[in-house]
């Protein structure tokens, strides 16, 4: 009995659709990315494990290594500062105040601002960190 000689034919993957794929995905991860934007002035913010985003606009109080306090990216004397609060807390009332402080800045300095702003009526304040790597814990076996 003689069989026939079937010839099979190799499939192969073809590289357009592995292609698109590829530009499928970069661009999936490029639009689901979120981006943070930071203000102007550069302040070394001390490190944490946990951090958290703002969500919408918030106001930015800035405390700069030389102690200069910034107001959304403007200059501001610690003077002037409740008067300022006040006007942008009359804009956004349930706004947070993110205060971005320097490490170097003495705690004395964050806590005056801090009261300056509730005495202005902020009713949410957060501090800014900077990510830390986790420790993670070795264990023996």
């Amino acid at each position: 009995m003689k069989f026939r000689d079937l010839r099979r034919v190799r499939a192969e993957p073809g590289m357009t659709a592995m292609i698109d794929i590829i530009f499928l995905l970069l661009l999936f991860f490029v639009l689901s990315s979120s981006f943070v934007l930071q203000p102007g002035v550069k302040v070394e913010l001390p490190r944490t494990v946990t951090q958290e985003h703002p969500v919408r606009k918030d106001l930015i109080l800035i405390i700069a290594r030389d102690e200069k306090v910034y107001l959304n990216n403007d200059q501001v004397p610690l003077k002037s500062l409740w008067g300022r609060l006040i006007e942008e807390l009359k804009v956004q009332p349930e706004g947070m105040i993110i205060i971005r402080a320097d490490k170097g800045v003495p705690h004395g300095m964050v806590v005056q601002v801090m009261d300056i702003a509730k005495q202005a009526g902020a009713l949410r304040m957060s501090i800014a960190t900077a990510p830390t790597k986790r420790v993670q814990k070795k264990t023996t076996k």
